[in-house]
């Protein structure tokens, strides 16, 4: 299943529903912040300043042919020369960060490789 916004009449909004955005008065006024799930008590405000349409997040089932889902391949190997190329890059990028860390150690890892395979599809290009 996949969320999707969708916008709805407030009254037919349901508790449990949860905010995709903001709900604002006429005035501009912050009633309800987005990604609550919707209570009694909100559904009696909504009523109460006038608001007439809110955007909830939907559970839509998922296409076979859905093309915003990521892929589930492996990515294609990376050849050595479009890593090391990466790589040089990279240090440069991260010289101020301490790489003994395992949390920028695993960025400068994605980030290396990310940049490799965007090398390696413009060389094959």
């Amino acid at each position: 299943m996949i969320d999707t916004k969708r916008t709805i009449p407030a009254d037919q909004a349901d508790a449990g529903s949860v905010l995709a955005e903001d709900v604002r008065d006429r005035s501009g006024r912050l009633l309800l912040s987005a990604g609550i799930p919707l209570k009694d008590k909100h559904l009696r405000v909504l009523k109460t300043w006038g608001v007439t349409q809110v955007a909830i997040w939907q559970e839509a089932p998922a296409s076979a042919t859905d093309s915003t889902l990521p892929s589930r391949e492996a990515p294609p190997p990376i050849d050595e020369t479009a890593y090391q190329q990466a790589e040089a890059v990279m240090l440069n990028a991260f010289r101020h960060c301490d790489l003994q860390q395992s949390v920028m150690q695993t960025l400068f890892d994605l980030a290396t490789r990310r940049l490799a395979s965007s090398i390696q599809l413009k060389g094959h290009s």
